[in-house]
């Protein structure tokens, strides 16, 4: 409970400065949390995750796992 009001005023505080793009979540790794969260809050009460903040999100996970592994592969 506590965290879900940690998280309220984030969340519309998101919505208020419009979607993230994927470039601002893979720059900011705690944002791109707290958006994860919300899209997987909204999953498991079988709400519309097709939502462009939750497909900015996963692109940016995509991109950030690519990253990662063009780093450890040397390309």
């Amino acid at each position: 409970m506590k965290k879900l009001l940690v998280l309220l005023p984030l969340v519309f505080g998101l919505s208020a400065c419009g979607t993230p793009s994927v470039e601002d979540l893979v720059d900011d790794p705690e944002l791109l949390s707290e958006v994860l969260e919300e899209c997987t809050s909204k999953l498991m009460k079988g709400e519309d995750v097709k939502t462009e903040e939750c497909q900015n999100a996963t692109e940016a996970q995509k991109q950030i796992l690519n990253n990662v592994m063009k780093g450890l592969l040397g390309n």
